[in-house]
């Protein structure tokens, strides 16, 4: 039987709901958003009352923080709402029924009675639980059903992370396995895990015990809250949110219920007795302590006496909030800035202070218990690795982990304290290779089914930069940036500066970047596997030629990078940019020039200069005024100059590639990618189509624009705007002083509306504009505050 996704119905408006609901929608897909009457309109004929659930889900997916669940507010239009009494009916027109209701065994299989007598033959119906077998459930349910079910666990938010376990149940037909799993991959941009139909699958069986197993180690060893996310974040290759954090955004409750959950259903578990929940944990979960959602879990954020806000800690002991204690261990702060992530988990777990015992503690328990469960809840290693790194964001998986600080090593440690090494480590240890994973020119994998190592599994077209530069492929480099053979006649340019800022040396490769892809290639990639592709400028360097007063080097400099950007945007072989991330400042002046850009879903473009007291000088504005002046149908000279004026001046981010095309920083022509990882390979393949094109005779350069802008009265208007908003105590004096620099260069100048200018013309009011900001002192202050704390000052 062949599938379709055309249509889809989400049954359950809660987070997961509504976020799921919000994934389809994001990528083309309708979908009804279905759920409970409430029990106040249980007998009421207003629809509105009736669907008051689903809506209350659907507004709070739209208006989530820090990001909304839609890509653009547009998107939110492909999502219908109903319930479940009136408009069940509608599952019968879908191709897909995913429930996500609440995880009580008994109300979904109640749901699921329901769905059988109205559903379509042959339609999907999937469940998102977080840890329910599939076996249970299906009981009581026909053979078409049980042939067209499976689980669809997507992690929370849905949005940002990008695991998507898949478990198949008895009779699911194999060819619906493999249309989602290539669904889940292609369409929705997740990375694809299959699990076997064990209790909370991969995930959560791993990700559950090395939490539960952080608690016990806490309560006995005596650590506090605070110094045990200290240890596990970055510094061992975890996020930042580490572990109590984390488990403050998933939801105590949540984290509660799968811990029950595998202590009832695991009875052979030979660790079972650490899934039994600490008593204060199910005292925080009685008191509604259950973290973000409810404003307090193991952290909570209040206001002191100032109106200064404070995240306070909980005492276990006392179950009182607290101030967090100043955390510093010498193993910590000793791999700070070390960006080789073995490196820093091999330094923290052999060291001797109090984060070293715990982290080893903890690594340990985490390396054996997967060896241990690995046939268990998986078909192979490669799926237990992703799943860590997609769903828990990991540096890397445990069986990774196991190689990259070495097996050998491990096993004599953990055989020197008395540990028991699982009979799947003693097979790598004795195969003669001691590896989970052999680099080899095609990496492998240890099969544990057949005993041999085995090619790892692509989920799509990739192209990552670091085998390449092992291979010799590097053509030149310098400190900031290099450029890299990336095969079939494409040269890429990765910057690896700190927090890839544009300095002088990146610029040189920028320009030297172009000219030798002219010269000897086909096409230019533009992109890295940093997590942000730029964050603009290096103002360090800006600051100190400020202080010491070197205008011309700042105008030279500033020169150079325009000079590279027109060169980037007039190549005469195609240039393609790639970003990810953070793109700012400068990093999107970069995207601005590209003559083509594949961005990853999750990039946030923006101009964001005033925020340090500058505007745009590295052709931004220039730019922006051409992407306006054909986005901008109607308002004459003044159209252009005002869009960019309000984008630039309140230093407006993008929360998304899609949000980036209605303020202009892309084009609609420019394409997306949603999975991170497939992002290089699919510019490449952006590039190669271009050179194509071009071998062709079908593409040529863009034309260089010329402008007609509004002058002194178009300016007057803009200042009179900022002035407004002084005046109403919501900008400062100097955000005003900006805030004319900047209309000045967007007005152009003191020409004549009449007057057809350049882009040379525009590139020049900005380097004026920048080296006046320079100059003053308030902008230097603001420079000096973001290199200092991070935040911008308001001045």
């Amino acid at each position: 039987m062949s599938y379709s996704i055309q249509r889809a119905a989400v049954i359950g408006a809660g987070i997961m709901g509504a976020g799921i609901a919000a994934l389809l929608a994001n990528v083309g897909v309708p979908v009804m958003l279905l759920d409970i009457v409430p029990p106040d309109a249980k007998d009421s004929t207003d629809r509105t009352a009736r669907n008051k659930v689903a809506q209350t889900g659907l507004e709070r997916a739209v208006k989530a923080k820090p990001a909304s669940a839609f890509f653009t507010p547009k998107a939110a239009r492909l999502v219908s709402i109903g319930n479940i009494e009136d408009d069940l009916a509608f599952l019968g027109e879908a191709d897909w029924i995913c429930e996500a209701v609440f995880e009580r065994l008994e109300v979904k299989q109640d749901l699921y009675a329901r769905i059988e007598r109205v559903r379509r033959p042959g339609s999907i119906i999937t469940s998102n639980t977080s840890g329910l077998p599939a076996t249970m459930l299906l009981e009581g349910r026909n053979d078409d059903f049980r042939r067209h079910f499976l689980v669809t666990h997507f992690f929370n938010p849905v949005r940002f992370l990008k695991l998507l376990e898949l478990v198949a149940g008895p009779e699911t037909d194999p060819e619906l396995m493999r249309y989602m799993g290539e669904f889940g991959a292609n369409r929705l941009g997740k990375g694809v895990v299959y699990c076997k139909d064990r209790p909370n699958f991969i995930g959560n069986r791993i990700g559950t015990f090395g939490f539960m197993t952080t608690i016990h180690r806490m309560l006995n060893e005596g650590y506090k809250i605070e110094e045990v996310d200290a240890v596990l974040g970055p510094a061992m290759g975890r996020p930042k949110s580490a572990a109590f954090r984390t488990a403050d955004i998933a939801g105590i409750d949540t984290l509660t219920h799968v811990a029950d959950n595998l202590y009832e259903n695991l009875p052979n578990d030979p660790q079972r007795e650490l899934f039994r929940m600490p008593q204060f944990v199910s005292e925080m979960v009685k008191r509604g302590w259950v973290g973000d959602k409810m404003g307090q879990g193991f952290y909570k954020k209040t206001k002191d006496d100032a109106g200064r806000s404070e995240i306070l800690v909980l005492d276990p002991a006392t179950l009182e909030y607290r101030a967090q204690d100043s955390v510093h261990f010498s193993s910590l702060d000793s791999v700070k800035g070390n960006p080789d992530v073995a490196e820093r988990v091999r330094t923290v777990i052999d060291a001797t202070d109090r984060a070293g015992t715990l982290a080893w503690e903890l690594t340990a328990d985490m390396l054996l218990y997967s060896a241990t469960v690995a046939e268990e809840i998986a078909d192979d290693i490669v799926n237990i690795d992703r799943a860590m790194r997609w769903g828990f964001n990991w540096d890397a998986g445990p069986f990774e982990t196991w190689d990259a600080l070495g097996v050998e090593a491990l096993a004599k440690r953990m055989t020197a304290e008395g540990r028991r090494l699982p009979p799947l480590v003693a097979r790598v240890l004795g195969n003669g290779t001691g590896r989970f994973y052999m680099e080899t020119p095609e990496r492998q994998y240890f099969n544990f089914l057949s005993g041999t190592y085995q090619p790892v599994p692509m989920t799509g077209p990739h192209l990552s930069l670091s085998p390449l530069k092992k291979a010799g492929k590097v053509v030149k480099s310098n400190r900031s940036a290099s450029l890299i053979d990336l095969g079939d006649g494409v040269l890429g340019l990765e910057f690896h500066s700190k927090m890839n800022t544009i300095d002088d040396d990146l610029t040189a490769m920028l320009k030297t970047g172009v000219e030798e892809a002219q010269q000897n290639w086909r096409a230019l990639v533009i992109g890295n596997e940093a997590p942000d592709f730029s964050a603009g400028a290096n103002v360090a360097q800006v600051l100190m030629a400020a202080k010491m007063r070197q205008w011309p080097l700042i105008d030279r400099a500033l020169s150079t990078l325009q000079q590279a950007h027109q060169a980037l945007k007039y190549s005469t072989v195609p240039t393609v940019v790639a970003p990810a991330g953070r793109a700012l400042g400068g990093g999107c002046e970069i995207a601005l020039h590209g003559q083509r850009v594949r961005a990853a879903a999750e990039t946030y473009l923006g101009l964001v200069e005033v925020g340090v007291g500058l505007i745009p000088a590295g052709g931004g504005c220039k730019e922006m005024l051409v992407r306006w002046q054909s986005m901008a149908r109607e308002g004459g000279p003044f159209a252009a100059s005002r869009h960019a004026f309000e984008i630039i001046a309140v230093a407006t981010v993008a929360t998304s590639a899609f949000d980036a095309q209605q303020y202009g920083f892309l084009r609609t022509s420019d394409n997306v990618t949603l999975d991170r990882e497939r992002l290089l390979a699919d510019a490449k393949d952006d590039a190669l189509a271009l050179a194509d094109a071009r071998d062709r005779g079908e593409w040529r350069p863009v034309t260089p624009s010329t402008f007609h802008l509004p002058g002194a009265g178009g300016r007057l208007v803009l200042e009179q705007v900022a002035d407004n908003l002084r005046l109403q105590g919501k900008a400062s004096e100097h955000d005003a002083v900006i805030a004319g620099k900047l209309a000045y260069v967007l007005t152009g100048g003191d020409c004549s509306p009449l007057d057809e200018l350049t882009e040379q013309r525009i590139l020049d009011l900005e380097r004026e504009a920048f080296l006046s900001l320079c100059g003053m002192p308030k902008t230097q202050e603001r420079i000096e505050a973001i290199l200092k704390t991070g935040k911008p000052l308001r001045n």
